[in-house]
């Protein structure tokens, strides 16, 4: 599954031999496999099987295509043999004819699968739970094809090519619960016990202001053998700022087992698995946070998924991409057994100012759980810009109490799981959409620019600020000369290579059996580790 566990940690103890340098088209080259033009689902590996989700702007099936032979839009998961890139599926979904308010044109299918034996469960663009079979049409019809309508005919027709998925339910969120995805679906399913949690992608209309289903449920749990619903909330209810495409994550603090939700009003949600109980909720916005349109504003809510580390969670918060960078924290928040109510670590207050006029401001909260927090505001002398942690649509990597965390804007952070104390910062120089990994003593990180970056990891970090190195300094010509010098420390000391791909990478790369698979915009890369 995404996150590889329960705990969604970007972390892989099992693989080794990952090299610290390597052509992408070079001796080490497994297979490589055309995609579509967007690809932000997986990959996931699992019984000599790979699953990606992309669109169709490069048909495997010449049905798909219209009268003047251009590819028909749709959301495709693929489904290759993991030994030799050979496609063996894909799961067709067709848009939905609402638009690009609910399923954004040329988007594809951005939900990562979770895969247990031989089923697949992931949500499409079209705002559907799925269970599939792994092995496609190959092993006969276990239950029914997809659905969808002939792009040069008009007329509905059944996907039941040798080459299309075998889907066993499907749970359609829009016609049961009344959802209304903003822009895409695009949960990567948790799947724990019996039961599968969704982020339903409940959000706001194409203005952006009104939220035409409020009472929809955000979170939900279905029976992962039938599809049937189990229970729902819509715990950020009217306060949903824009859309909701994070994914759950699942928790056993001390014996009390949770699955935790990042909602779209900001706030962290801890549900009792079974019963969809409340057990706690933590806001990750300052009291005085405002959201504005366009990104402009304070407040934000999730792209990134919450990590379980040693009984603790780590979230950082963001916003569509769209809205660019902007002033954002990132979190770590320590749960107790017990823990109850709003564990937040302030409380609002409403005051008035000397005008009369009503402000929210904000006390300390007695039940807070929160441990640390970085970001905020960075007013230093020769700050290169006026906040310390930018939104961020990454979720964190931690190994042996060391924080790995990137922004969207390009940075990869290195921080204390125990304190917060930030070690150091690296500038990719283009915007990340994936996560860091960790493999094998490296960590992964991949850029919109094709680059990926491989860093070395230690167990045991100096200090590098670089804002700091020149506070004394008074002439910015010296000052940027000082900072210059301590990313270069940072660079001899940490970067092991960077490596060009065809085109942008907007995933996470991953290792599986002595390969490592990172997928681009276009094509998704087999490369052989080891000797």
């Amino acid at each position: 599954m995404f996150g590889g566990t329960i705990h969604r940690n970007m972390v892989n103890l099992r693989e080794k031999g990952v090299p610290d340098n390597f052509d992408p088209e070079g001796p080490r080259l497994l297979w490589k496999a055309q995609l579509g033009s967007r690809a932000y689902g997986g990959p996931i590996v699992v019984n000599g099987r790979v699953l990606v989700g992309t669109n169709n702007e490069s048909p495997r099936n010449p049905r798909d295509t219209d009268k003047n032979g251009e590819p028909a839009d749709k959301g495709i998961l693929m489904c290759f043999d993991a030994q030799t890139g050979k496609f063996l599926w894909q799961a067709v979904h067709d848009k939905l004819p609402s638009g690009q308010v609910n399923d954004w044109p040329k988007e594809g299918l951005c939900s990562t699968p979770v895969v247990e034996g031989d089923r697949v469960y992931y949500v499409s663009n079209r705002c559907t739970v799925v269970c599939a079979d792994l092995q496609g049409m190959a092993n006969g019809l276990q239950g029914r094809p997809l659905r969808g309508i002939d792009p040069k005919t008009g007329k509905q027709i059944d996907y039941d090519s040798p080459t299309d998925a075998d889907i066993l339910w499907e749970y359609d969120m829009i016609k049961e619960l009344n959802v209304f995805p903003h822009n895409m679906s695009a949960c990567s399913p948790l799947l724990v016990g019996d039961i599968l949690f969704i982020v339903t992608a409940n959000g706001v209309d194409e203005g952006h202001i009104n939220i035409p289903s409020p009472e929809a449920p955000s979170f939900i749990a279905l029976d992962k053998k039938t599809g049937k619903l189990l229970w729902k909330s819509n715990a950020p209810g009217k306060n949903i700022m824009h859309g909701q495409w994070s994914n759950p994550v699942y928790a056993n603090i001390d014996g009390t087992r949770q699955v935790i939700f990042p909602g779209g009003d900001g706030w962290l949600y801890s549900f009792v698995p079974e019963t969809g109980e409340l057990l706690w909720k933590f806001d990750c916005n300052p009291k005085d946070a405002v959201y504005e349109l366009g990104g402009t504003g304070t407040r934000n809510d999730f792209i990134g998924t919450p990590v379980v580390y040693k009984n603790r969670i780590y979230i950082g918060v963001g916003q569509d991409p769209e809205h660019t960078t902007g002033i954002a924290h990132f979190f770590c928040i320590a749960p107790k057994k017990d823990s109850r109510g709003d564990i937040s670590k302030y409380l609002e207050v409403r005051m008035k100012d000397a005008e009369g006029k009503e402000k929210i401001g904000e006390k300390p909260n007695p039940n807070s759980h929160e441990l640390w927090r970085f970001g905020g505001v960075d007013d230093r002398k020769w700050a290169p810009r006026d906040f310390r942690f930018g939104r961020t649509m990454s979720t964190a990597c931690v190994v042996d109490d060391i924080v790995y965390i990137s922004e969207l804007a390009g940075f990869l952070h290195c921080l204390d799981a125990n304190t917060g104390k930030h070690y150091w910062s690296f500038d990719t120089k283009a915007s990340i959409w994936g996560s860091p990994y960790y493999v094998d003593g490296k960590i992964l990180l991949a850029n919109d620019q094709g680059e990926l970056f491989i860093f070395r990891h230690l167990k045991q970090h100096e200090v590098y600020d670089e804002v700091a190195a020149a506070q004394n300094l008074t002439d910015r010509k010296a000052a940027r000369a000082a900072m210059l010098a301590v990313r270069k420390q940072v660079s001899d000391k940490y970067l092991l290579a960077k490596i060009e791909f065809d085109t942008h990478i907007r995933s996470t790369p991953v290792v599986a059996n002595g390969v490592l698979y990172v997928m681009t915009e276009k094509s998704l890369y087999a490369i052989k580790c080891g000797n």
